[in-house]
């Protein structure tokens, strides 16, 4: 039975101000945090066994999810004081993951994705490793392959500057390696699959394959992203794993107060207050926030710790917004 390993140690930066306070793992998309949604992908595959490495409030996220019984998962933890790259947090849980294939998965994505096809394409070819691949507009901020007609890839580029990118089939962070992967990654340093191991699997000529994403697929890189994940939930473009109950276009938290408000397409979060006389349209606010005043707002993320409009991908300050107009 494969097991399954999260990559949950980056600091999200690109997601300013939203993971000042919060671990990008934990931003609710549909009231769940986006990790949550990783762990229901590999338990619908049938994985029970995984491994997350954490470092950029890693607490948190450990305290979120504990030993995993509430997913019905056992999850293995690995707290990391200094990042040690996406191959090294692997490497470094390898007595947990080197008996049969490994499904590797970043923690901080948000994704809807039947991995079966994908671990069966991987079985099918006797691949030492297998990414999911997906089309994207900008290539520039992923790494991107070009392969053969059976899947199998001949190169590999990593955020290539515009213009110069061999393809747009982007690489998703999604993974399966068989256990002869381990030997590939030197222990104790700071290794990165794109940067280190890809290139070193093509220069072996060893058996590395792509094959398409089936369902879907955001890296939430930027504040932008991360509102229409939300909205994309309402929108029924992700299954299931949420929190609260739908009205009529909206997702209502637990205990939210939201009489007297009108919403159209938000998500509101357990325990949120809005006072009568709010208008907010396409917005989400985050569980245990309370607004003071009624608000018309439209494209807007409302946290406990500041009011985020959302301009292209960028989130301003309220404020700052207000006087940007």
């Amino acid at each position: 039975m494969p097991r399954g390993m999260l990559l949950a140690a980056g600091r999200g930066t690109r997601l300013g101000p939203l993971t000042d306070h919060v671990p990008k793992p934990l931003l609710p998309v549909a009231n769940t945090p986006v990790m949550a949604h990783g762990i229901a992908c590999l338990r619908r595959l049938g994985i029970s066994e995984i491994c997350a490495n954490v470092c950029y409030r890693g607490e948190q996220i450990i305290a979120a999810f504990g030993d995993g019984s509430a997913q019905d998962v056992r999850l293995h933890w690995l707290y990391e004081h200094t990042a040690s790259g996406t191959a090294g947090g692997l490497k470094a849980m390898q007595r947990y993951l080197d008996q049969d294939t490994v499904v590797v998965i970043a923690g901080d994505a948000m994704l809807d994705i039947d991995l079966a096809p994908l671990y069966a394409a991987h079985q099918t070819h006797g691949a030492l490793a297998t990414l999911a691949t997906i089309p994207v507009p900008d290539p520039s901020l992923y790494g991107v392959v070009v392969t053969e007609a059976d899947g199998r890839i001949m190169r590999f580029q990593e955020k290539p500057t515009p213009g110069t990118e061999i393809s747009r089939q982007a690489n998703t962070g999604i993974y399966l390696f068989a256990p002869e992967i381990f030997p590939l990654i030197p222990a104790g340093v700071c290794v990165d699959f794109a940067m280190d191991v890809f290139p070193e699997i093509l220069r072996r000529g060893l058996p590395f394959y792509a094959f398409p994403a089936q369902g879907y697929w955001t890296d939430v890189g930027k504040p932008g992203d991360y509102l229409q994940a939300n909205l994309d939930y309402l929108a029924g473009r992700i299954r299931g794993m949420a929190r609260g109950t739908r009205r009529d276009d909206n997702l209502i938290g637990d205990h939210a107060q939201v009489e007297g408000a009108q919403l159209r397409r938000c998500v509101v979060g357990d325990g949120a207050v809005l006072p009568p006389g709010c208008a907010l349209t396409e917005c989400v606010v985050w569980p245990h926030t309370t607004l003071d005043r009624p608000l018309t707002l439209t494209s807007v993320l409302i946290t406990p710790d500041g009011i985020y409009h959302i301009v292209g991908r960028a989130a301003l300050p309220l404020a700052a917004a207000t006087a940007a107009r």
